[in-house]
This record gives structure tokens, sequence and C-alpha cells, in this order.
């Protein structure tokens, strides 16, 4: 095999999620119902789904919540594993993120119905 084959076999095998991934490298607060918040970096956001890197473990299964300035996600966590001195965690988000930018466009449409 090839250097350009095994390039094109290794870029194949990453690029198997049903949608692209944006990378944000975004500072989020991290709630469960079973532990204090924690400080996150929010590493890549999709459509359906979330990366994070934490401090401490969470539970997989646990109901999370994420919060940022403009930013409000909900899910659940999927894995969680220890990489590179961190916890790593998948998320599922339980809302997709195109619903919520729909509520978020319907939000603003009624509020500034109301002010008229």
């Amino acid at each position: 095999m090839t250097k350009k084959e095994q390039n094109q076999t290794v870029t194949a095998t990453l690029e198997r999620r049903a949608e692209p991934r944006t990378k944000t490298m975004m500072s989020v607060l991290l709630k469960t119902a079973n532990a204090h918040p924690m400080e996150a970096c929010l590493l890549d956001i999709s459509s359906t789904g979330a990366r994070l890197r934490i401090p401490q473990e969470v539970p997989v299964g646990a109901n999370i919540r994420i919060e940022a300035q403009d930013l409000l996600l909900f899910g659940i966590v999927k894995r969680c594993c220890l990489t590179h001195g961190a916890h790593e965690v998948g998320i599922t988000l339980s809302l997709p993120l195109e619903m919520l930018i729909e509520l978020r466009k319907l939000d603003a449409a009624l509020l500034s119905h109301d002010a008229d």
C-alpha cells in the first residue's frame, strides 16, 4: 500500500460520522444531577453530539446540561474515558442543534411581535 493509499484509508476511517463535527475549544459549565458543576472545554460539536474535556469522571448514562454565554445544551453521556490526564466525554444531545436554532428564531420572532 502506498503512502497516499494509507492516508486515504486513515481519512476514510476518521470520517465515519453521520454529520461533521465543528472544533470549538470553548469554555463551558457542565452540570449533572449528582455532582457539583464543573468547568469543561467543549472540544467539538455536531448537530446531534458533542465532545468535552473535563477534570472529573462522570458516569455513562448521566443526564447533563452544558452552559455558556450563548449556549444551552442537554444530553446524555455516552462515553467517558481518561485521556492525557483529563476525562474525555462523548455526549448525545437530547435536542438536535438545528432544533435549538429554530427555537431561538421562534423566540426572537415572538419577542419582536410582543414589542409591536
